[in-house]
């Protein structure tokens, strides 16, 4: 069953990788630079996905982890004179390593109390990278980030980084999958269902849910990584509280039962942020406004729809047959 799957996920990947291909052809550039960062985004989204989808512990500092793997890079590059790769996998530890280690204080909260920590972790990022100068050049930010390079060949261009960005968001979410069938992923949904349960049965809440939190700031390390250096320049206003509760409105659209939801939720939003330029002023409003109606008449969100239908058609066909 589990090679079956993984078997879909690569053919789903493979069909991808074809329409990537051709993209840069097909569309404008400005639609290219939507895509690339809003492949940086699915990753935020993801680890969300990781710690509310999978392990039932839902995060509000998601967008500050995303600043911090961008700060992280940023200084190594800029300050340090450090290779790209090199900076890109520090950002991924480093941020993983803040969340391991904040895990172990802010999970000894109970039920929504961990939610409420993690909203004043995301204030207090968010005025480090308004007031810090040295880490963050405060108010004026960073800028002047290098392009990725790798092995001499310099990424100056946006086909070369959708082409790259799509590979490293591929590479993510396989192993998303991967995690999710392993015994540490049937660990955290043990948790999410009944944590005293999980508890009876030998597996350490409190070290589990700090691996979920680690493993969603690794997420949000490479996606930081990924924006400075296509962006090349980081500002506080891009990571803010609202971004933080965006990436959930994401993952509730697109759906928590499969890392599929991030990517169908994503870039749905993405693309409607696009679609409703005119609106953005009562943007956050519709949103709030369909979350409402999906919760009232879709809980599982887009993917638990198309799989009820399934299901649905799935029964009739064979209610015939047997008729």
């Amino acid at each position: 069953m589990k090679s079956h799957q993984y078997r879909n996920s690569l053919f789903v990947i493979l069909l991808m990788a074809v329409l990537v291909f051709f993209l840069p052809q097909l569309v404008s550039s400005y639609i290219l630079n939507v895509l690339i960062v809003g492949m940086c985004t699915y990753l935020c989204v993801m680890s969300v996905y990781v710690l509310l989808g999978m392990c039932g512990q839902n995060s509000f500092a998601q967008a500050g982890l995303w600043g911090v793997g961008g700060y992280i890079t940023a200084n190594l590059t800029i300050k340090l004179d450090m290779a790209q790769i090199p900076s890109m996998l520090l950002s991924i530890l480093g941020t993983a390593l803040i969340c391991f280690v904040l895990g172990f204080a802010f999970f000894r909260l109970k039920q929504y109390y961990f939610t409420f920590a993690t909203i004043g972790l995301m204030t207090i990022l968010n005025s480090l990278f308004t007031n810090w100068n040295e880490g963050t050049g405060g108010a004026i930010g960073m800028k002047d980030i290098p392009e990725f390079g790798v092995f001499g060949i310099t990424f100056s261009n946006d086909t070369q980084y959708l082409y790259l960005y799509f590979g490293l968001c591929a590479i993510a979410f396989l192993l998303i999958k991967v995690l999710y069938n392993s015994a540490l992923g049937r660990s955290f949904m043990a948790i999410r269902d009944n944590e005293i349960a999980a508890n009876c049965m030998g597996v350490n809440s409190l070290l589990t849910k700090s691996i979920a939190f680690g493993i969603s700031g690794a997420l949000c390390g490479l996606a930081g990584a990924m924006y400075a250096f296509y962006a090349g320049y980081l500002s506080y206003p891009t990571f803010t509280y609202n971004q933080s509760t965006l990436y959930l409105v994401m993952l509730m659209l697109g759906g928590t039962m499969s890392p599929v939801g991030a990517v169908i939720g994503s870039f749905v939003i993405i693309m409607l942020q696009e679609w409703l330029r005119p609106l953005q002023e009562v943007m956050m409003f519709i949103y709030g406004v369909g979350i409402i109606v999906l919760m009232v008449f879709q809980p599982e969100g887009i993917l638990g729809g198309v799989k009820s239908l399934y299901d649905k058609c799935k029964n009739r066909g064979k209610a015939r047959i047997e008729a």
